[in-house]
């Protein structure tokens, strides 16, 4: 009976604050969403810049996504939540007389980020005019996917 009484004032005890940090961070919720698409487009773009450079070098990556990848993506998107979460707390709790919207701002920096990551994903290792331009002004990923100078593969091609 006592064990039957622990566990059920236990899962109530559990439930309760797990209810009551859900109602406190539901507001959070939008921004985390359209903060981890930004993520999943991001590694979707990765993944085929790594399909492209396999095709282009083949003897030098084998584009596949690997399991370390994804725990880097977890991270990252771990620690976009806190980011969102601590935002959120700082605008309600810290700013609250201000109208300053601290989790707008820092949701739409995260997908800054993200979009441009995309945007070198896309143009890097790619011959088209655009990307072309791209390359101008943002990095060419392709030699991160070989760990060696950029410069070095397009003397041998």
């Amino acid at each position: 009976m006592k064990t039957l009484l622990l566990n059920s004032t236990g899962r109530s005890l559990f439930s309760v604050i797990g209810g009551g940090v859900v109602a406190l961070l539901h507001p959070t919720f939008p921004f985390i969403l359209v903060c981890t698409l930004m993520v999943l487009a991001d590694v979707y773009t990765a993944w085929s810049l790594s399909c492209r450079v396999k095709r282009k070098f083949p003897n030098a990556n084998d584009g596949k996504f690997k399991s370390i990848y994804f725990g880097r993506v977890v991270m990252t998107l771990i620690k976009i939540y806190v980011l969102i979460i601590l935002s959120f707390l700082m605008e309600r709790y810290i700013f609250e007389g201000l109208q300053i919207k601290l989790v707008n701002i820092t949701a739409g920096a995260v997908c800054f980020w993200q979009l441009w990551s995309m945007l070198e994903n896309e143009s890097s290792c790619s011959d088209e005019k655009w990307a072309r331009v791209l390359q101008k002004v943002l990095v060419d990923k392709t030699a991160r996917h070989f760990d060696v100078d950029l410069s070095d593969l397009k003397k041998e091609v």
